[in-house]
């Protein structure tokens, strides 16, 4: 059995984005291993229940719905989206069953629920995911092979893209001076980096022309957020929710944002996805790589993994005291 740190047992989490669940049928999904279903229901929102019937343990999600209340394929008992049994076809009475409720949240265009028999306070969001000024975007992508928190530091590292990432991210031989300034606290962490040049790499100089700065947050405990923040004003938000859908495959919900400009907001979604996909294909790899071989092995932390003790100790639900320091890094 997997055990997982203890912020992420006990926190919230999407398993899908609302569009995903169908009007008229219950959706499979799964949350740390655990079978899950999810159904509109008839009051107009999302019911997640545990996805076996608490009769003989059928999957659920293999049922109906009927009248916003689901129906187990085996013997046709209906469930009403609070989980009391409502009818069990062919008695002239209802047995006392209960389906397993999951709590549910329904924020900025995801289902999120949790595990935890006492849910904790839902986790703040990055704003540019509700702010209305800005063009903005999920680019819904499928789970791939990765430890979750791999993954969000994958997502805020400064380090891996002159090696992963070669001409389209950073120039693999070329560095610069950089002044970052991190700080980290009980609300997260954030490395603020100064990069007042023009990024060699292909990415940034389609995208930015001259950077400003670039920022990476932590929204605790599984939201990474990248902004880039270019001389002229515009800023590009690349926030990342990461749900651990199994013991090493996490499901990345994936929002960008965008200062509007005079590029219509679909042709900067297609050419900010054509320039991404190479980049997801070489992180995933990397990833997948890296969890394959990583096996018990302990972590060394290096001069460049500003955000790592930020990221493990809110995971783990530890204190994270308020610090602020500056770095110099080559970048």
């Amino acid at each position: 059995m997997t055990i997982w740190p203890r912020a992420i047992a006990q926190g919230w989490h999407p398993i899908a984005y609302l569009s995903e669940i169908p009007a008229r049928a219950p959706w499979a999904c799964r949350l740390m291993g655990r079978a899950l279903v999810a159904f509109r229901n008839r009051v107009g929102g999302v019911s997640v229940f545990a996805d076996r019937c608490p009769h003989r343990g059928a999957p659920l999600s293999r049922g109906r719905i009927e009248a916003g209340a689901l129906v187990c394929p085996y013997h046709g008992w209906r469930f009403a989206p609070e989980g009391a049994c409502l009818e069990a076809p062919g008695a002239s009475d209802c047995p006392p069953a209960h389906a397993e409720v999951m709590p549910v949240r329904i924020e900025a265009g995801l289902v999120w629920t949790s595990l935890a028999e006492a849910p904790p306070a839902f986790p703040a969001l990055p704003e540019a995911m509700s702010d209305p000024a800005l063009d903005r975007f999920w680019w819904r992508l499928p789970a791939s092979e990765a430890d979750l928190l791999d993954a969000l530091e994958n997502h805020l590292d400064p380090a891996h893209p002159h090696h992963v990432h070669p001409w389209l991210v950073r120039h693999p031989r070329r560095r610069a001076p950089t002044s970052v300034d991190v700080r980290m606290g009980p609300w997260g962490g954030e490395a603020v980096y100064v990069e007042e040049r023009r990024n060699a790499a292909l990415l940034s100089q389609a995208m930015e022309g001259k950077r400003a700065r670039s920022i990476g947050r932590l929204w605790p405990p599984t939201i990474g957020e990248v902004r880039l923040e270019a001389a002229g004003g515009a800023m590009l938000s690349i926030a990342v929710v990461f749900s651990p859908r199994e013991d090493g495959w996490t499901r990345p919900y994936a929002h960008f944002a965008s200062t509007r400009g005079r590029l219509p907001a679909w042709v900067k979604q297609g050419a900010l996805k054509a320039f991404h996909r190479p980049v997801l294909a070489q992180d995933r790899r990397m990833l997948a790589w890296q969890r394959r071989a990583k096996g018990d092995l302990r972590f060394a932390n290096g001069p460049l993994d500003v955000l790592s003790r930020a990221i493990w100790r809110h995971a783990n639900g530890e204190p994270v005291e308020e610090s602020a320091t500056r770095r110099e890094l080559q970048l």
